[in-house]
């Protein structure tokens, strides 16, 4: 009876080793993802969209012209005239009076923004306007929009230097004037100033005199 069981047990071997690695119950192994290398990571980074200027509001709506007249786009021409000096720049109806004049390169001061201060005045046609609340109205083809400015509306240049020759010679002039004042000072009131001193001392004694008193009646209680 062995020797039967020892060929059927060793024909189910043989054929198991017959089968196809397919059948295999195991799950099939996954390959782990690739990591990006540091060159691809950088060329990622740089394929990035890189800053881009702000279109003027001239660019968003449209207006004549070519992309490189960017912010001189519009149909309305606008001259901004302060003393002698005059400024022009093109403009479409409704954009605001404090941009074209930013657009211009045209100093005007501002302070609330709200129209209320007035400190942003300008004339047009004779009429007092303030441009924190102003926009460019209509204007008929051909024809210019002047905006006066104030000729007291300049911008103020900030030193950029902290120190300076200038700044040198009136420091050292006024420490001479201060010597000079002290000496005379001292000079007119000499008598004065001896008398000050001498009260001071005698103040001084009795603050001194008085202290000693009381420091006396405590060891005696």
């Amino acid at each position: 009876m062995m020797a039967p069981n020892f060929s059927f047990c060793l024909a189910a071997l043989l054929a198991l080793a017959a089968l196809p690695r397919t059948l295999s119950l195991a799950p099939p192994r996954t390959a782990p993802p690739a990591r990006a290398s540091g060159r691809t990571a950088l060329r990622a980074v740089a394929s990035r969209p890189k800053w881009r200027q702000k279109k003027t509001l001239a660019d968003e709506v449209g207006g004549s012209g070519d992309a490189a007249d960017a912010g001189l786009t519009g149909t309305v021409d606008v001259v901004f005239v302060q003393g002698n000096a005059t400024k022009a720049t093109k403009a479409i109806v409704g954009q605001p009076l404090s941009e074209v004049a930013s657009q211009a390169d045209q100093f005007i001061r501002y302070k609330c923004k709200k129209g209320e201060c007035g400190t942003c005045e300008v004339k047009v046609d004779g009429k007092w306007i303030r441009s924190c609340v102003s926009t460019i109205p209509y204007v008929a083809p051909g024809a210019t929009f002047e905006v006066t400015v104030k000729p007291g509306m300049i911008k103020s240049k900030k030193s950029s230097r902290f120190f300076s020759v200038r700044s040198f010679v009136d420091g050292w002039v006024n420490n001479i004037l201060g010597m000079i004042g002290f000496v005379r000072t001292g000079a007119s009131e000499g008598k004065n100033f001896k008398v000050r001193l001498d009260n001071e001392a005698e103040i001084a004694r009795l603050v001194a005199e008085r202290k000693a008193k009381k420091a006396a009646e405590k060891q005696k209680a």
